[in-house]
């Protein structure tokens, strides 16, 4: 009997954890970008940190888009996309292609472009820059759109900023 009970609490439990981390997912994606771009602009941000800041990022495009017609297609988009930069490269082109996807159904079909202002630069410093100024506007953008209720809104402009950092540079 003990036995029995203790593995219902130990069930109870783990349901609890669960809906209360889906709880929180659904509720406060506000919260979540703050800490992703915090994490992504610290000055002693790594690789696995820039990753998992995108990561985060795309959790909040998921949750965003949970109303969208298309919110299992941008899911599954996106989870593949993760998968391919985990284990192979944050410049892989599938997962590029498959974010790509994903913005197009955010987006009514409009394809994701490199903005013009980041082709601007003379040296790699000011190109790094011109990146992250126009990578903390987009955040600023996306934060908006959230308060203002526009949930899509804000979703594609998160999902533009990992396309701009996914995306390798020519030149």
């Amino acid at each position: 009997m003990i036995r029995r009970m203790s593995c219902v609490i130990a069930i109870f439990t783990m349901l609890m954890a669960s809906s209360f981390g889906a709880l929180r997912d659904e509720q406060d994606p506000k919260t979540r970008i703050i800490e992703a771009s915090n994490s992504l602009f610290s000055p002693s941000a790594t690789k696995e940190t820039l990753v998992n800041s995108l990561f985060q990022f795309l959790d909040v495009v998921v949750t965003l888009t949970s109303t969208s017609q298309y919110k299992d297609e941008i899911s599954q988009r996106i989870d593949v996309a993760k998968e391919l930069i985990e284990n192979d490269s944050l410049f892989n082109d599938k997962a590029r292609q498959y974010l790509s996807f994903a913005y197009r159904m955010i987006t009514n079909g409009q394809k994701f472009q490199m903005p013009k202002e980041l082709d601007e630069f003379v040296t790699p410093s000011e190109a790094q820059e011109k990146a992250m100024k126009y990578s903390k506007n987009l955040i600023a953008e996306s934060l908006s759109e959230l308060e203002s209720g526009h949930k899509q809104k804000a979703a594609r402009h998160l999902l533009e900023l990992v396309l701009m950092v996914v995306t390798p540079i020519s030149g």
